[in-house]
């Protein structure tokens, strides 16, 4: 019965130095986690036949069933188990077919630390979604995307001391369209800068390495969707209404005073709130555009909608997947509680503040919602985090791009 507490965690590898070393380098966590180890995928899945296991841990390539093949059949047969895959960076290609198959990407060889931080974060995912009904549901989604290739580079490069901005620089510029949209934003009007930067490196150093990490991230989301049919969403649409968010919401958490970690948190939250939407109407096209009829024809939030028809909204999906990709607490509450941010029981002003009251503004300063009513204002929770006064001044201030 112990042992069934205790967080099950299965690894599997071809390479008996490998399976032989993982044991010893994990050996503290014995009294926290089951685990189990198997040299070939057939094995594994016959292990989980007969035990739970929370968190499975593959390797990419493997003789005879290869790491993709049996993380879908983990998918479908045990589809509440969190799917982490680790493989060598250099192998692009492969990592990029496996989008919608893996929760989560981790470097081979990978820093222990970063493998026990990773698998404990796959333990909370149960608590974020309100019942196992739904983690099976999104868990299931075949078309669930992926940390870009890209953007675990650039993570990887900003975890070196020695690193500069040159050199992420020189690695966000081998992405042409990632290059032309980081000048884009920071010439913006938002930025309110006296001359125009022609640099990706002016540029870093201007912004900043968290939120060019961060907009390297939303970028390379939404660009594995533009292919796919979405239930009556525009990409653009939302990705304008995204970038808008992040800056508003960037905006009011600098205006606050509030410390850099919450500046960026709060920019990469507005820039993913609405990840849960990307999701939803990939996979329910047909579902999801009946989702906006319904909230037209019956003069209802979006959001109200989404519950009704699907029993959860884009929230709880974005949050969710946001979770096991490991990203800051802070990035993941702010998400999934954008709505209803009395969800969260702290009182002082943190991203979810900044990005709550941003979306709000954003949306209610559209010419045209298509008929849709735009969220509200949680005033309630302003209240509690001592910012009741502050929203007319916010919403005055994200009137015209202000000068940062």
């Amino acid at each position: 019965m112990e042992s069934q507490s205790k967080l099950g965690v299965l690894f599997v590898d071809d390479e008996p130095a490998i399976l032989n070393l993982l044991p010893r380098l994990l050996a503290g966590m014995r009294d926290h986690w089951r685990m189990s180890f198997a040299d070939r995928a057939e094995k594994a899945l016959d292990l989980m036949a007969t035990e739970r296991f929370d968190v499975v841990v593959s390797d990419l390539n493997m003789p005879g069933m290869n790491g993709r093949e049996f993380l879908i059949h983990v998918r479908e047969l045990h589809p509440l188990s969190a799917r982490i895959m680790y493989s060598s960076c250099s192998d692009q290609r492969s990592i990029l077919e496996c989008i919608g198959v893996i929760h989560q990407f981790l470097p081979k060889p990978c820093p222990t630390e970063l493998l026990k931080s990773t698998i404990q974060r796959a333990a909370t995912i149960p608590n974020l979604l309100p019942s196992p009904l739904i983690r099976e549901k999104v868990s299931k989604m075949e078309r669930i995307p992926s940390l870009p290739s890209l953007y675990l580079e650039v993570v990887r490069q900003l975890q070196s001391r020695d690193t500069g901005i040159e050199e992420v620089a020189k690695t966000v510029s081998l992405d042409l369209g990632m290059t032309a949209l980081i000048l884009k934003i920071v010439n913006s009007a938002f930025y309110g800068r006296p001359q125009p930067v022609s640099s990706i490196a002016e540029a870093i150093g201007f912004l900043g390495f968290e939120t060019v990490k961060f907009l390297v991230l939303g970028v390379g989301i939404f660009s594995q969707f533009e292919s796919r049919k979405l239930g009556g969403i525009s990409i653009e649409t939302l990705w304008q209404h995204s970038t808008r968010t992040a800056e508003g919401a960037r905006f009011l958490a600098k205006e606050e005073s509030a410390s850099r970690q919450v500046v960026d948190e709060a920019f990469a939250a507005g820039m993913l709130h609405d990840l849960g939407k990307l999701v939803l109407a990939s996979n329910f096209p047909e579902a999801y555009e009946e989702v906006g009829r319904n909230a037209q024809a019956k003069n209802v939030e979006w959001i109200a909608e989404e519950r009704a028809v699907f029993g959860f909204d884009h929230a709880d999906v974005g949050g969710y997947l946001l979770n096991l990709w490991g990203l800051p607490p802070g990035v993941v509450e702010a998400v999934a509680f954008h709505h209803f941010p009395t969800k969260s029981e702290r009182t002082s002003f943190t991203a979810l503040t900044a990005v709550h009251a941003a979306n709000v503004l954003v949306q209610t300063q559209r010419r045209s919602l298509g008929g849709i009513v735009p969220p509200q204002i949680d005033l309630l929770y302003l209240a509690k985090t001592g910012r009741a006064e502050a929203l007319e001044r916010w919403r005055e201030q994200l009137k015209e791009p202000p000068k940062i």
